[in-house]
């Protein structure tokens, strides 16, 4: 049994940075003032950072049947993401280049760990996830997009399919082992209007290089005209459940519309719900 692995209770603490205190010089006008002092900026941090860390707890509690991993490992990092796609851990403090590198070092580490356990990586979707299970976003991110030259075609497709998991989550669409998926429950399964709006909150919280391609920027352009659209059309509740945005809610699936059952579960199991966004919103934008 692989037994190095990280209680999400520690995990936590690297998602958390410290807030400064308030200045000596507001304190002072305050008394000159006779005004009443401000609560504790140390309590008020605390009370924020304990805040933060129950989110992101129930983030990761609710999310991680949906990312399996052998015995006595944990994929905290790509749990969160589905719902923080915005936080910080791996990466923290780091350049580009200084992310790809403790990503390369991680999963170097999670190999010899997996290797000296008498199991070795067997590339299942358990291994996978424990393999990169301690990556937030930022650092998926660099192994997907080969940064420097250090990861495998192997290794940069399971942080692609990874990084498209955590979208689909995030947009409601199930993604993730097929025994769990009666467990999961769509939150927008009558409001393709609230989903294109969940699409471009993950959009916007998405890691720093990923908002810095002309992708994800015309995706980001195609999503907010057609949101737009359906509001400047003024569109009742029911409309915007069962027209315009319809059509919108299939494209953030990645829904293929012909074809057989096991033709659409094959091709939507890693399909992206934003990749597709600009050459099939044209219609509903034009």
């Amino acid at each position: 049994m692989i037994t190095a692995s990280t209680s999400s209770k520690e995990a936590m603490s690297a998602y958390l940075s410290p807030v400064g205190t308030k200045s000596v010089t507001e304190s002072q006008h305050r008394v000159a003032q006779d005004e009443p002092p401000a609560p504790s900026s140390k309590n008020a941090d605390s009370l924020s950072l304990s805040s933060t860390s129950t989110e992101y707890s129930n983030s990761i509690i609710g999310n991680t049947p949906f990312f399996p991993v052998r015995s006595g490992m944990n994929a905290d990092a790509l749990v969160l993401g589905a719902s923080k796609p915005e936080a910080i851990s791996s990466s923290k403090d780091k350049t580009f280049a200084e992310v790809a590198a403790d990503a390369r070092k991680r999963m170097d580490q999670k190999y010899e760990l997996m290797t000296s356990s008498g199991k070795p990586y067997s590339g299942s979707d358990e291994d996978r996830n424990g393999l990169m299970g301690d990556l937030d976003r930022r650092s998926l991110n660099a192994v997907a997009t080969n940064e420097g030259g250090k990861f495998t075609a192997q290794e940069q497709s399971s942080a692609q399919e990874l990084m498209r998991q955590q979208g689909r989550l995030a947009t409601g669409y199930y993604s993730g082992p097929a025994d769990q998926e009666k467990n999961w429950n769509d939150p927008f399964i009558n409001d393709p209007f609230g989903r294109a709006n969940a699409a471009l909150d993950f959009m916007d919280n998405m890691s720093p290089e990923e908002k810095n391609t002309p992708e994800w920027l015309s995706q980001h352009l195609s999503l907010q005209a057609a949101l737009s659209q359906g509001q400047t059309a003024g569109l009742d509740t029911a409309e915007r459940k069962t027209g315009h945005f319809h059509n919108l809610a299939e494209i953030l699936a990645g829904v293929v519309t012909e074809g057989t059952d096991t033709r659409k579960s094959n091709e939507t199991k890693n399909s992206d719900p934003l990749a597709k966004i600009l050459s099939k919103l044209q219609s509903l934008i034009s």
